[in-house]
This record gives C-alpha cells, structure tokens and sequence, in this order.
C-alpha cells in the first residue's frame, strides 16, 4: 500500500477519533474509546477499549450484580456488516456495601475499561468505518439509584486494504486479558 494511502487512512482515523465519545453534559458516566490499530485490514483480529470514566461520588453495577435487582452493566455492539464480535470483556468489580442494598455489590467507580475482540469482515473499501454500540448501566450513589441508562455510541475504524495499521495503546490493550487470545 502506498505511503500515502496509509497516511491518508491514519489521518481520517484520528480525525473520527473524538467520536467515540459522550455528549450529554449531566450524565454520570462518560465513555471514550481506543483502538489496538491504527488500520485493520479484511479478516484482520483487532482490539477495542470502551474506556467509562464514572463521575466521583457514583458508582455503577458490574456485569453480573449479586443482588438480582440490580441493574447490570451492559456492552452491546450492533450488527455490523463489516466487523464480527469475537469477545465482550469486562474487569472484575470491586465489592462495597451501600445503605440501600442489604447484600454486598460488586461495583465500578472511577475509571473502568471495558473490551471488545472484533474481527473485520471479509472484502470492503478503505476508507472510515464504524461499529455502533450500546453501554447500559445504572449509577448510584451511596444511598440511592438513579434510573438505568442507554448510551448509544460509535467506535470509529479506519480500514486499509492490508492488515499494515500501527500498533497503537499497548499499555490499555495489555490490561484486557481475552479469553479468546489466550494459548
């Protein structure tokens, strides 16, 4: 591939970039992303970080709450035409007792991140492309929960006709253990 078709690809990427970010002012959890490749090519394994920054003062649940009135937390990529879900990986919570819940929670605060293994699909132009997604959580503070909340966003990628992106982000992407890599 020419150098400046990779150029061209790399800069497109880092213009969408800011994408994969919240835009409501007063929700509780802001989301942002970051790709293992600067450009992945068709049938090429890639990672995605589904970065949530969760506002001081709140927590959300984990994936899979103890108490069964808890809302958990959720990431769910659309179909696309152009990538396939390998894997939805989310960290261990951390356990807190609140006033409103009489068993303990598992919960996340502060900064989590979330990962999504993702394959591109067979054969389709370069060029920007994006998967769409969706984080479902509910916030609480240390007495009470607010309503739980669908935050719809996109993951920007940018394709090249071969796998011939950069490593980018090694020291997110070496934190998410997928179960799928591993030998």
């Amino acid at each position: 591939m020419p150098k400046m078709a990779i150029a061209a690809v790399v800069a497109a990427a880092l213009v969408l970039a800011p994408v994969c970010a919240s835009q409501e002012k007063e929700q509780v959890v802001d989301v942002r992303c970051a790709l293992s490749r600067s450009a992945v090519g068709p049938g090429e394994t890639f990672k995605a970080a589904v970065i949530l920054k969760v506002r001081a003062g709140y927590h959300i649940n984990d994936n899979a709450p103890v108490d069964e009135f808890m809302f958990p937390t959720s990431l769910v990529p659309e179909d696309s035409p152009d990538f396939e879900v390998v894997e939805v990986y989310y960290p261990a919570g951390r356990s807190a007792r609140y006033p409103y819940s009489e068993t303990e929670l598992v919960i996340y605060d502060g900064e989590v991140v979330l990962g999504l293994l993702l394959k591109a699909k067979g054969e389709f132009a370069r060029g920007a492309r994006t998967l769409k997604a969706v984080l479902s959580y509910q916030a609480c503070d240390d007495t009470s929960c607010l309503p739980p909340k669908e935050l719809s966003f996109e993951i920007p990628v940018a394709v090249a006709k071969t796998g011939s992106g950069a490593d980018l982000h090694p020291e997110i992407f070496a934190k998410i253990p997928f179960k799928s890599l591993r030998k």
